[in-house]
């Protein structure tokens, strides 16, 4: 099974998750697109491209309301030019030695039982600060997700993030810093048109706590309500996510984790064009 993006159009059940979760439907859907085009053309200090999938990525979170619409827009463009020093113009290719050198962000090949994405970050002993940066953890991170707005049926079911804290050590501590807590969660929180369903921590030891004191202010409490914390309790973890989505590393049925950033980098590289017309988003 290789790493691909699925660009497919949402299958019966997806629509009907839609019409229950996102109120979508066909009318619902063409009125909003409609009304977000206009509500883009009078925002003079504003550019996205218009065209409807390109509307529609940014209609599914808002639940196809588009004031709301139009405000997350708003929230993409202040987040990026807020971060422009290390995200404008920001292309795969900028990104590829970190990716194919440090295995710190990995997508599975396979959604969870609701179709949701699964991304895995390694903030543990996987990941040395001295050979990728926080700074450069995140730029993945805010890569990833613009090929994650590129699958409807992500658009649609959300995406699940595991972070595994295994052999978290003072190395990695010294590494992060409020800043970029504050960072990460103002994105999640404001500034991405994923639907960040859950947040699982897993494997963290007792370290853990400092990590947590860094990212706790910055945590709101909807984000809060969709995270937990699981230690070495697999059985935990699979409450939310069951095991036959998992991989053995996390108490799954599926065989252990062989593939890694550098085997999905392609990927990435070869959805480039989209990416750069997702980069010319944001403020004129």
């Amino acid at each position: 099974m290789s790493f691909e993006i699925d660009q497919s159009p949402p299958s019966a059940e997806l629509l009907e998750v839609a019409r229950q979760e996102l109120r979508e439907t066909p009318e619902v859907r063409a009125a909003a697109i409609a009304e977000l085009r206009k509500l883009l053309a009078a925002a003079s200090d504003l550019y996205f491209p218009d065209d409807d999938d390109f509307l529609i990525i940014f209609l599914r979170p808002t639940h196809f309301y588009p004031e709301s619409a139009i405000k997350l827009m708003r929230n993409v463009a202040e987040f990026k030019k807020a971060h422009s020093d290390l995200l404008k113009d920001l292309l795969p290719v900028d990104l590829k030695e970190d990716i194919i050198n440090n295995n710190v962000v990995s997508v599975l090949k396979q959604r969870d039982q609701k179709g949701r994405r699964m991304l895995i970050v390694k903030m543990g002993e996987a990941w040395d600060p001295k050979s990728i940066s926080e700074d450069k953890v995140f730029a993945i991170l805010y890569t990833v997700q613009k090929l994650a707005v590129m699958e409807p049926s992500t658009q649609i079911s959300g995406a699940v993030v595991i972070y595994d804290f295994e052999g978290l050590g003072m190395k990695q501590i010294k590494g992060m810093s409020p800043s970029a807590a504050k960072r990460l969660l103002t994105f999640i929180q404001e500034a991405t048109p994923v639907r960040m369903k859950a947040v699982h921590f897993v494997k963290e030891p007792v370290l853990f706590n400092m990590v947590w004191t860094l990212m706790k202010p910055f945590v709101k409490e909807k984000l809060k309500s969709r995270m937990f914390f699981h230690g070495d309790d697999m059985k935990k973890l699979h409450k939310h996510v069951d095991p036959g989505c998992l991989p053995a590393n996390y108490g799954g049925t599926l065989p252990v984790l062989d593939y890694g950033s550098k085997e999905w980098y392609p990927t990435m590289e070869k959805h480039t064009d989209f990416i750069k017309k997702f980069n010319t988003a944001g403020f004129k």
